[in-house]
């Protein structure tokens, strides 16, 4: 199984889309959403403390102490790391009363790509992804909406972006000043290249 999509407990609003052959993973009270969209996810993880319902007989369950080093979303990312998952599809991990739970996952997100791993947050209409500091550009389709890139690291530098309403060369972005925030792909693709560094991708999708 290549792709790993994960149900936490945050927000998610619309469909959750499952590719074929996918693992699938509620994250505690993920488990209440997936019930919601008629998903039968391969096994739950939690340590149930926000999922106070019978937990089902018929799907494993990887059961955590309330005490411990990692959020039951990150548990579950091991896990699809654990059994050869290479792409994350992520629902329900902004949002929701736990603003703390929300920053956890853009350290996670950050986690995945430093391990080598392609992870997308689906948040409503918002995909929220990162972009290594290879050189090499990478290609975002068209849509209507906002387009914003920050700098995860100190500073982003070489930063190239094309195919959109403002576009640069060769810049630097630093992560206490949001200069990358709301630009609008106007041609069929944009095209962002950084030299070094790490982005933070978010497409607001209208």
């Amino acid at each position: 199984m290549n792709i790993c999509v994960i149900i936490a407990g945050g927000d998610v609003t619309g469909a959750v889309q499952i590719p074929e052959g996918s693992l699938v993973i509620c994250a505690d009270s993920g488990l209440y959403h997936a019930k919601r969209l008629g998903i039968t996810p391969d096994v739950i993880i939690g340590d149930f403390d926000s999922y106070t319902d019978a937990v089902p007989e018929d799907i494993p369950v990887l059961r955590l102490p309330v005490e411990k080093d990692v959020t039951d979303t990150m548990r579950a990312v091991q896990y699809g790391e654990e059994h050869g998952c290479g792409k994350f599809h992520i629902y329900g991990a902004l949002g929701g009363a736990r603003i703390d739970h929300s920053l956890a996952t853009l350290q996670m997100l950050r986690y995945l790509y430093e391990h080598g791993k392609h992870a997308v947050l689906c948040h409503g209409n918002t995909l929220i992804s990162m972009q290594y500091g290879d050189g090499s550009p990478h290609r975002y389709p068209r849509f209507a909406g906002d387009f914003s890139l920050f700098a995860m690291t100190e500073v982003c530098e070489g930063v190239t972006i094309r195919g959109t309403k403002y576009d640069v060369e060769h810049i630097t972005l630093r992560n206490n000043f949001p200069l990358g925030v709301s630009n609008t792909i106007t041609a069929g693709f944009a095209e962002v290249t950084v030299q070094s560094g790490l982005l933070l991708v978010v497409q607001v999708r209208q």
